[in-house]
């Protein structure tokens, strides 16, 4: 933790409420629970929209946020997808009763869209308002409440009404809106709106200190942000230096090489996944297993991230969901061989466990807490909004076809497939990604350059 020289007294700030900064906003991504297997699985013959939606519409909204995110707030930017979120959830209620595919086909890209957002907003603010010390903690919280979002629905899916089911994830933007309304704007975002005295108060806030005591954080958060007003980004200023260009091609490969390694054909598909195998265990209670291993998984992650390093984590998921990816591929190699499969009929469900534990812990919240240290200022809005969008497109594409290859080559093969991609995965972090643990903006910045 930081300490400032206040009348000749130490004063320390304090991690707490950055915490509670990081984990308010971070509430917006529950509603990522629209990815449940339980929930598509409600509207049999309509999967294919539901699905295909939500992937490809998350692509086109992060450009759109990072200029938001500049005009008008981290903050309020957030705040202003709530209220379309349960507008979504609306017109999904409304569907059912009508089995109508538009309405399901609008409000899933009105959540893509503002799933869209909050991947590219959320790296951003929690990167401003934490410290060095706790900026890959921070980040890492994300993680929490995505798999917290499938878990609820998991839990919640089977056993109440379609209704009921919606009502349920409405709440959830409403828990945000409210919430987020106390804590602060990023104190990045008040500097460029030329807001000093609101600056100081939200670092106020955010460090537990007394106003004296952040004045020369503020001091250099003015100099960052005088640098990039000087320097108004441009397509060209992403390939215009060595940094620039090194940290837009490792965050694109991290987000990237986390859906080519499979998470999203998982999460869509685990039930189907599970009914495949054959196994004694019921697939419901197989996806709530499931569920429960990824959020204590990734309850845990914010204290090695700063103890192991970003590097560490991400290696050790890469490695695991290799080995994971692989065995499950076996099974389904013999499955679909007509081997007999009954002694080994609980090997998918222990290699998706392992698969969801390390992925929780290194490629689920690594790639998007990195994104936020890595680049400049003045290209970290756009450069951001490039990444997600990249993500997003993959997203697609991966849920999009995973079915085609399943049955034109086999589940074995598809698993194989992603099973190579976490071997690139582990490959291209030990060779290329720099660690970021501890270090301040301007020292990863000289690193990359």
């Amino acid at each position: 933790m930081a300490k400032y020289v206040v009348e000749n007294q130490v004063e320390q700030t304090k991690v707490l409420p950055q915490y509670v900064a990081a984990l308010t906003e971070d509430k917006m991504m529950l509603h990522v629970v629209l990815a449940s297997s339980q929930f598509v699985s409600r509207l049999s013959g309509m999967c294919d929209v539901m699905d295909l939606t939500y992937s490809s519409q998350d692509g086109e909204r992060p450009f759109l946020a990072g200029y938001a995110a500049d005009r008008w707030g981290r903050k309020t930017t957030l705040l202003a997808t709530a209220c379309p979120v349960i507008v979504g959830w609306v017109l999904i209620a409304c569907a059912e009763p009508a089995r109508s595919i538009p309405l399901i086909y609008v409000g899933r890209i009105i959540h893509g869209l503002c799933l869209g957002v909050a991947f590219t907003v959320i790296p951003m603010y929690c990167g401003e308002i934490a410290e060095d010390k706790v900026r890959g903690a921070l980040g890492s919280l994300l993680q929490i409440f995505v798999s917290l979002g499938s878990l609820s629905q998991y839990v919640v899916g089977p056993y109440v009404s379609y209704l009921v089911l919606t009502i349920f994830s409405a709440m959830v933007p409403f828990l945000f809106a409210v919430t987020m309304w106390f804590v602060p704007e990023s104190p990045y975002q008040h500097v460029m709106a030329g807001e000093d005295q609101r600056a100081l108060e939200a670092l106020q806030w955010l460090r537990g200190t007394s106003i004296e005591a952040v004045e020369e954080e503020l001091a250099i958060i003015k100099e960052n942000v005088r640098e990039k007003m000087e320097n108004k980004s441009t397509p060209r200023d992403l390939i215009s230096t060595k940094a620039s260009i090194t940290s837009l091609y490792l965050s694109m490969g991290l987000v990237g090489l986390q859906i080519l390694t499979g998470i999203d054909a998982i999460l869509f598909y685990s039930q189907d996944i599970f009914a495949a195998t054959g196994g004694d265990m019921d697939s419901s209670v197989s996806s709530i297993l499931i569920g429960a291993v990824m959020l204590l998984a990734s309850a845990c992650t914010p204290f090695f991230v700063e103890s192991l390093g970003r590097r560490i984590l991400l290696l050790i998921s890469a490695a695991g969901m290799a080995v994971s990816l692989a065995s499950i591929g076996t099974f389904f190699h013999l499955h679909e061989n007509n081997s007999d499969t009954s002694s080994i009929g609980w090997l998918p469900v222990v290699s998706l466990m392992v698969y969801m534990i390390v992925f929780s812990i290194g490629f689920g919240p690594v790639p998007w807490a990195v994104m936020g240290e890595l680049f400049a200022p003045n290209v970290k809005s756009m450069a951001s909004s490039i990444a997600t969008s990249f993500c997003w497109f993959l997203a697609f594409l991966v849920t999009k076809f995973f079915p085609t290859i399943s049955e034109e080559l086999g589940s074995d093969y598809a698993f194989w497939i992603f099973g190579i991609f976490a071997v690139v995965a582990f490959v291209s972090v030990f060779f290329l990604l720099p660690e970021t643990k501890g270090k301040s903006l301007q020292e990863i910045q000289a690193i990359l350059g």
